[in-house]
């Protein structure tokens, strides 16, 4: 949802969230909201830690693309995947693959 304004007689857009209090706060979806999205959407993934990543074969087309980062996830050219930290920020991975040092739980076997 976007809501336009006059600003000293400019029209200004910005984008709200009627389900915030201000309509404006950005919402950070939950481990359990990220693994429903990929289901709904019928992503192959896994559940590293706190973080969600999906992998897919081959460059997924635009469309696909924008609705993981429209969702917060983010493209991994290190790790080859997109990776969601569930409202869970962390220090760069670099010298440890979160793959080896975390539990790794396939999304279809999450509850």
């Amino acid at each position: 949802m976007s809501k336009r304004t006059e600003k000293a007689g400019t029209a200004v857009t910005t984008n709200t969230r009627p389900d915030q209090p201000d309509g404006n706060s950005r919402h950070e979806p939950t481990l359990d909201e990220v693994v429903a999205f990929c289901k709904q959407h019928g992503l192959v993934g896994s559940v590293v830690g706190k973080w969600v990543w999906v992998f897919f074969d081959e460059k997924p087309d635009e469309a696909t693309r924008k609705v993981l980062k429209d969702f917060g996830f983010r493209w991994s050219p290190r790790r080859g995947g997109w990776a969601h930290n569930c409202g869970h920020p962390s220090r760069s991975a670099s010298k440890s693959s979160p793959f080896e040092k975390y539990d790794v739980q396939p999304i279809s076997e999450v509850a």
